[in-house]
């Protein structure tokens, strides 16, 4: 898959907030439409882990990485290749508020190289105090966070802990946008469930099934339920890899 950069165009147009609040009809289906996205931004890194193809990359060639702004996704076997140095600056970079705009890209980084500390870093961001309305970069960077416990979890089989705490979390005191209170739960537990199913691995399919039969949720246990048919279909694909 081609990865185009772009890197020299300017600032993405503001994205309009449709109107709804709570649990309306119209609350619903922005929630879905919102999960849609999500799912579809994990699609392009289903793949089993990436070997390295090469060299580590130099802590320049990291932040340039990270930096950049992809139509697609971050090219993963760029992102395979950081090395400790390459790690331990993405880490800085995760702590600093003047790097928010590159959280996104950060995040997914750490997550696929699976550096020592990558864990420890990503949970910090993550249960960092927020309240108020949240910047777009942040929430951003807040989307793609189970992905990247997900990627992690190939190295670091604690991220599956991870992402499964998340159905126990309280609802976030922040908001964005017409996205607060339950809405950012049901989020949150959505991308947690896919990225589980993406792993493939045992561990996270246990996670799932633990998850569905402690639900009282109809509308999760739906997407539980699609996403452990997920988790096979993954959990597959990974034993073929492994026989080629």
């Amino acid at each position: 898959m081609a990865h185009r950069s772009l890197s020299r165009r300017g600032p993405s147009p503001p994205v309009r907030p449709r109107p709804g609040r709570g649990d309306s009809a119209p609350a619903r289906l922005a929630a879905g439409l919102a999960t849609l996205v999500l799912v579809s931004f994990l699609a392009p890194f289903a793949s089993a882990q990436v070997a390295p193809p090469g060299p580590p990359l130099s802590i320049e060639e990291t932040e340039a990485l990270v930096h950049a702004r992809y139509f697609e996704a971050m090219p993963e076997e760029q992102a395979a290749r950081i090395g400790s140095e390459g790690a331990a600056r993405l880490i800085e970079m995760l702590a600093d508020p003047e790097e928010r705009e590159s959280h996104q890209n950060v995040l997914l980084a750490l997550g696929i190289c699976g550096a020592p500390g990558a864990l420890e870093a990503i949970s910090d961001w993550a249960t960092e105090p927020r309240e108020g309305e949240l910047d777009r970069a942040t929430f951003k960077a807040w989307q793609v966070l189970p992905h990247a416990l997900g990627r992690l979890a190939e190295h670091d089989p604690r991220a599956v802990a991870r992402l499964e705490a998340v159905f126990a979390e309280d609802t976030p005191a922040w908001h964005f946008r017409q996205h607060r209170g339950p809405r950012l739960a049901r989020l949150a537990q959505r991308g947690a469930a896919s990225a589980l199913a993406e792993t493939g691995l045992p561990s996270a399919g246990r996670a799932l099934g633990r998850v569905e039969r402690r639900s009282s949720d109809p509308e999760l246990d739906a997407h539980l339920r699609a996403m452990r048919a997920r988790h096979g279909e993954r959990a597959r694909a990974r034993a073929r890899e492994r026989v080629r």
